[in-house]
């Protein structure tokens, strides 16, 4: 007979724990649609895509867009033909956390590059080459703890390398060649094993590898 007094209690615990992650479940459906949303948002403000149509729902079919299995961006890859242009700075880049790849290379960018690109925690790949990009190399570029590789080859940035790049522990390729940098190699880069010279020069390609 206690057993019998039991169930319904145990029902009922059952009941509400099934309920509660219901709950949990939906708000967690509703956050993944929001920040998948928020992502289409941003690729249709920045005007990269204007010849394609206003339903975002279908961006993963982009050109130069590649998704994982949620529906989350983790690739932007443009050709060449769609100029990005002065339009760079137009790109909500907070909105991507997941992006891996971002590669605008050839595009007649022009300006510096927009700090929220700093902020990407995925970001394992940015090539930014052969643009009309100028300025310093920010600093904060060294919080891109999972770069691997970085291009900013063929531009127009000046003075010198930031220290705060020896922070970039996985960098295994830095591409600086073709710009108007001076100055010695940064001390905070003296782990990396040179594939080049150590004087910048304007024809230099640099080439920092980690693993032998």
């Amino acid at each position: 007979m206690a057993s019998i007094d039991y169930e319904p209690k145990l029902l009922a615990i059952l009941s509400i724990s099934f309920f509660l992650s219901c709950i949990f479940v939906s708000v967690a459906a509703l956050d993944d649609s929001a920040f998948l949303a928020s992502e289409g948002k941003a690729l249709l403000e920045s005007g990269w895509w204007s010849d394609y149509s206003n339903l975002t729902s279908h961006r993963c079919n982009w050109t130069g867009i590649v998704c994982d299995r949620a529906g989350s961006i983790t690739e932007i890859s443009l050709p060449w033909f769609l100029k990005v242009g002065n339009k760079f700075g137009k790109m909500n880049f907070s909105c991507f956390s997941n992006l891996a790849r971002l590669d605008l290379a050839n595009h007649e960018l022009s300006g510096s590059i927009p700090p929220q690109i700093s902020i990407l925690p995925q970001l394992r790949y940015l090539d930014l080459s052969s643009n009309y990009l100028g300025g310093e190399l920010p600093s904060s570029l060294g919080n891109l703890s999972r770069l691997v590789e970085l291009d900013f080859s063929f531009n127009y940035f000046k003075n010198s390398i930031p220290p705060e790049l020896g922070n970039l522990k996985n960098l295994e390729i830095l591409d600086v060649s073709y710009n108007t940098l001076t100055g010695p190699i940064p001390r905070t880069l003296g782990r990396w094993n040179f594939q080049s010279s150590s004087a910048l020069k304007e024809d230099l390609r640099l080439m920092f590898r980690t693993k032998l």
